[in-house]
This record gives structure tokens, sequence and C-alpha cells, in this order.
């Protein structure tokens, strides 16, 4: 075992860190990802469902990159306070990053907000309101994990190197097409996979202006997105009913698992939103790069 972490560990410190940036950029995930698989696996031989083993590779996979990142930045760019440079640690007194998580949460509650006001006033579904205790901490876990770690990936470590490469303004549209296209299903039919990937597309671009307004904070991005992700599962699991043939402009694509954002209202609310962003907070951007 200790020879495989050997050679592990000198492929990823020659490639990685000393490799071409493009194409080690493009592969650093999938690397990392394939990693945890194996570290995970052994845990199949002390009893661990299966089903879990997807869970646990991904939470080793993601320690993994956390532990990476100091030494990525210090080795690539000459960049020794990568925590300020992924918006995580402040740099002045005058960042509030509870306040930055708590705009981008409400944020996120009007966005969702809009979305069942109309679900309901339209007769798509109807309101439950029943939130057993296990559903909400999982909506709690959803908010904080995947808020997070996803915010820390895409806005953090992936917007930062790829404006390194070519420029903050390419790095802004192409980390949203990655993260659109990472979140699909690629089995939708092709005008319901054109339109998630829209509606992921401005979320992407949404959270990159917001990031930009808040002086490269992370956390008013972790809030919109973990607030969007936890919302949207309790409203799943006990705050409302939707109809089975509510329409798709409004509820988005999918059948059991719909999402919003790939419905045309969806889409219309995250292109005001990110009209705003762009018009109000236009000089940030200047003082981002």
């Amino acid at each position: 075992m200790k020879i495989i972490f050997k050679y592990i560990k000198n492929i990823f410190l020659k490639f990685f860190f000393s490799g071409p940036k493009l194409l080690t950029t493009i592969t650093f995930i999938p690397f990392l990802y394939i990693c945890g698989w194996i570290l995970a696996f052994p845990s199949l031989l002390i009893g661990l469902e299966k089903e879990s083993l997807s869970l646990l590779g991904t939470i080793f996979t993601f320690l993994i990159f956390v532990f990476s990142l100091p030494k990525w930045f210090q080795t690539r760019w000459n960049i020794k306070n990568t925590w300020t440079l992924l918006g995580i640690n402040t740099i002045d007194k005058n960042r509030k990053l509870i306040l930055y998580f708590l705009r981008g949460f409400t944020i996120s509650s009007i966005l969702v907000s809009l979305i069942l006001i109309t679900i309901i006033g339209t007769k798509s579904g109807y309101w439950v309101g029943e939130i057993y205790p296990n559903i909400f901490f999982n909506g709690i876990l959803l908010m904080i994990g995947v808020g997070f770690a996803e915010e820390l990936i895409f806005r953090g470590w992936l917007l930062e190197e790829l404006k390194n490469q070519f420029g903050l303004k390419a790095a802004i549209i192409a980390q949203a097409s990655i993260f659109s296209i990472v979140h699909i299903g690629f089995n939708l039919p092709f005008f319901q996979m054109i339109s998630i990937l829209t509606g992921l597309f401005l979320l992407g671009i949404l959270l990159a202006l917001i990031r930009l307004k808040d002086r490269a904070s992370l956390w008013g991005c972790i809030g919109l997105h973990g607030g969007l992700v936890a919302l949207w599962f309790l409203t799943n699991n006990g705050l409302l009913e939707i109809s089975e043939d509510a329409p798709k402009w409004l509820v988005g694509p999918g059948t059991l698992n719909t999402n919003p954002l790939g419905g045309i209202f969806g889409i219309s609310i995250m292109i005001i939103f990110c009209f705003f962003y762009l018009k109000s907070f236009n000089k940030k951007i200047s003082s981002f790069k």
C-alpha cells in the first residue's frame, strides 16, 4: 500500500504542479476522484455498503483537494495566501463574512419563494408545510456541504486558475460552462437538456458576479448556492406537493426531481439577477483582477 501511495504522490507532484497548466487544470479533479475511490474501496472489506462507497469516495476526494490547494497555488503561481485568495479568509476588518453568507441565502430564499408562489398561484401544486426533523437536518447538511464544497471548487479554485491563465472575463464564462455541464443528466430530451444547461450557466455567472461584488469573498456564493440546494430539497420533501402535470416552463425539466432553474420562469429570474449585478457592480471586475 505504501508503494502505491508513493507512486501516486510522485505522479501528483511532477505532473499537476509542473505540467502544462491547461491540461493539468482539466484533469486535476478527475484524478483526485480516482484517488478518492482508491482510498474508499478498502472500506468494503470492513462491511461498508456499496451504496455508501460513492459518498465516502467523494469525501476523500474533497479532502485531498482541500489539502492540495496551498501547494497548488504556491508552486504554480507563487501565491502563498491561498485561503485569502479563494475568499475563505478575510483580508480587512470590513469584510463581514456572516453578512455575505446571509445575503446570499436571502437571495436564494427570494428566488425559491418567487417560484413557489407562482406554482401555488397557478395551481400547479399545493402547500403541505410538513418537515420532519431528519429532513430538516439533511437540508442543513446539504446547504453547508454542497454549498461550501462546490463553491470552493468552481468559484474558488477553478475561477482563480482560469483567471490566471485566460483573464477574468473568460474565466467567468468558462467556469459557468463547466459548472452547468457537470450538473446535468444527459438522459433528458434535447430541449430540456438545453434549458437546464442555460439555467445552470446563468447561475454560475450570477455566483461569480456575487463574488466580485463581495470583494472576492466566497461566503455570499456559499449562502446562495447552499440555500438553493437546501430550500428546493425541503420543497420536494414536505413543503410542497407539485402536480404531475405542472408546466415545465415553471418547474423545470425532469419528472421526479425537477429543477426550476431549467424552466423559462427560472431562467428569466436568473437573467434579471445577472443583469442587476452586472450593471450595479461592473466596477468590481477591475478591482478583482
